[in-house]
Parts: C-alpha cells; structure tokens; sequence
C-alpha cells in the first residue's frame, strides 16, 4: 500500500513528532484528499467488491434502524452503508480532512450520517448509546487497542455489538530489513510501528483475548473470503478478517 506525496499546500503535518496520535493523525490527513484513489482502500461502487462489502456490512450490523458508531470512518466508506441500509449513523475520526471528504460525500449521496471529531480510544458519548459499533482497516494502527475496547464496550446498549473489521498488511518490524522511504514511513517510522500492539499481530487470536477481556462475550472470527477472491486491488496478500463480541 503506497502512497504519494500531496502537491505543495495539502494535507495535514503534525505538530509533535514524538507522539503517536500526532503521527497517525498527520499521516491520514495528508493522504486523505486522494485516499479514495486507492482501489485497496476503498472500492468503486458499480464493482462486484463493493456489492459483497455491502452485503457482509448488513449481516454483520443488527437489524435497520440501528444507532450505528463508525470508528475511525474516515472517508466514511463504512458509515455511508450503513446509512444506505437505514441504520442511524455517526462517524468519528481524529483527522478532519477525512471527514470532510466525508461529508462532502454524505450530501453528494444524500445520506444523513454526522461525521463529527472523535478520539476512537476515548469516545465522547453516554453509555450504552449504540447498538453497534463497527470499524474497517483501524484496529493495526491503533495506540491503545486494550483500552479502546474496555471504552466501545460501555458505549454499547446491553446486547450490542461490537465489530471490528481488519487484515494482516505488513510484515513485523525489523531493524535489518532495508525498508522503502516514503510518506508512509515517514510518519510510521520504525520506532512508531513498534509503538503500536497491532504490528505484532499476524492472526486473530490477539484480538480475540483483548475482546475477551475488555468484557465482551460470545465473541467469534470470520474472514471474508468472498470479498478478497473479487476484490481488483486487496490491500493484503490474505482476507481481512471479522472479530464480533457482544455486550451484556
């Protein structure tokens, strides 16, 4: 997954080079006005891939009308299904030239989501406000996966669910891999990758023991096969895939 550099005037750098928000943060700002150039991020809407992401997105999120949280949404690929579908949805992301591009999109579309700023380690809303909350392709980056998902569980009404939607995109961090220089590794340098617990993964079972003991039940894992055979440009060389947990 590559990126390129903004012309001269876009994006987004960060303020403090030494904290890890800041560089996640800076990173997506920058990239986010041609995030959607990238068939790996987000597929086009008359395409086989969108069609399955559409329907896995139904059968994952309960019945509509569901009060829905998007984590980390980005362009709002995931939020605006879940609108299309009638749920009621807020996204929330730290890097507000995504939402931007999001709302830009949601009025294109005509699709009523709030995108609004929002840490996704700490969200700022009651408890037990949703019905679900889901997130795509943000669990590998996060800072504090642990206490995130202590955070989503009290977030959710009781019987609600948590979704968290993701892959195996890179190789672990080694000090003796010549590595390319970019805009990515500029902001995820090597010191940043091994700052985040998502770059020690490379199955799921990690991310079933946090579930597990952030209080989350009747957990289980999928992988979504169907939409990595179709997909013209899959982010990884495998399936993302599906970690569930309910709330009690």
């Amino acid at each position: 997954m590559r990126y390129a550099r903004p012309s001269k005037g876009e994006g987004t750098r960060m303020s403090d080079k030494d904290d890890v928000q800041a560089r996640i943060t800076g990173f997506w700002s920058t990239v986010a006005s041609g995030y959607e150039a990238h068939g790996g991020n987000v597929p086009a809407r008359d395409s086989a891939e969108y069609r399955l992401w559409v329907e896995a997105i139904a059968r994952l999120l309960p019945q509509a009308p569901a009060r829905v949280l998007d984590l980390a949404a980005g362009t709002g690929f995931v939020a605006l299904i879940a609108a299309g579908l009638g749920h009621d949805v807020t996204g929330i992301d730290l890097a507000e030239p995504m939402l931007e591009e999001a709302r830009a999109t949601s009025a294109q579309r005509k699709l009523p989501v709030v995108f609004a700023s929002g840490d996704v380690v700490a969200p700022a809303f009651p408890e037990a406000s949703f019905d679900a909350l889901i997130s795509r392709h943000l669990f590998w980056t996060l800072r504090d996966p642990v206490a995130a998902l202590s955070a989503w569980r009290k977030l959710l009404k009781p019987g609600g669910r948590a979704i968290v939607i993701d892959g195996f995109w890179f190789k672990p961090v080694s000090d003796d891999a010549a590595e390319p220089e970019g805009l990515f590794e500029e902001y995820y340098t090597r010191d940043m990758r091994r700052a985040l617990p998502g770059w020690q993964f490379f199955d799921p079972k990690p991310v079933v023991a946090m579930f597990e003991r952030a209080g989350f039940v009747r957990v289980s894992v999928e992988t979504l096969d169907a939409i990595h055979r179709v997909a013209e440009n899959p982010p990884g060389e495998t399936p993302s895939y599906v970690v569930t947990g309910s709330a009690e």
